[in-house]
């Protein structure tokens, strides 16, 4: 189990939907949990990113790893291949490149629990690339950009990591409804821009 949060800037007015439809980069502080065989939290409030284990001899989470890093390069990348048949071009050139890498390197290992925050904490800690980009079946893309997107892509920024919907910051997009969907992709740097030059090159070529 997981779940995910984020605290946008808001006014002094009365509370109401506009405060939620904000840009994420007004956020100041996000965060995510995981539930298992232990309890983390991965918190940040501007000031990069902490870990938290819960502690239940003390019943408080303890500090574990501060000022969390990404890698700026991966050996995974995490998606589900199931929509293969719906990918764009620019997508399927990627996935290819990661099977059978043009410059005889190992290729990467594909890990995909199918749980976002769990893809997204293994990115943030081992490196590499997640993807949910938009596909022919969900051409908008699949996530939600104000409480799903923005809240993992605030993370992995604060951890030097990039998160793109494949046109633009995720932390960019002007939200116009509460529900909005988005594309995800985020990682370290240089897998997502890997991944955005191909993007750039189909466009060309279209």
């Amino acid at each position: 189990m997981a779940f995910l949060f984020s605290l946008p800037q808001t006014s002094e007015d009365e509370p109401s939907e506009k405060d939620a439809l904000q840009c994420g980069r007004n956020i100041v502080a996000a965060g995510y949990a995981l539930y298992g065989s232990a309890t983390l939290v991965a918190l940040s409030t501007g000031q990069g990113v902490d870990l938290f284990m819960l502690d239940p001899a003390l019943g408080e989470f303890v500090l574990v790893e501060k000022d969390v890093k990404i890698k700026k390069k991966g050996k995974i990348y995490s998606l589900n291949e199931g929509y293969a048949k719906y990918f764009d071009a620019a997508t399927t050139e990627y996935v290819q490149k990661k099977k059978f890498p043009e410059d005889g390197s190992a290729p990467y290992g594909a890990r995909y629990v199918g749980s976002m925050v769990a893809d997204v904490h293994r990115t943030l800690v081992y490196g590499g690339i997640f993807l949910y980009p938009a596909n022919q079946k969900s051409p908008k893309g699949k996530l939600r950009l104000l409480y799903e997107c923005n809240p993992v892509a605030y993370i992995i920024e604060q951890a030097g990591g990039l998160a793109t919907t494949g046109t633009q910051p995720v932390l960019d997009v002007k939200p116009e409804a509460i529900h909005q969907r988005v594309p995800l992709i985020l990682g370290s740097p240089e897998d997502v821009q890997e991944y955005l030059t191909c993007v750039q090159k189909n466009q060309a070529g279209s």
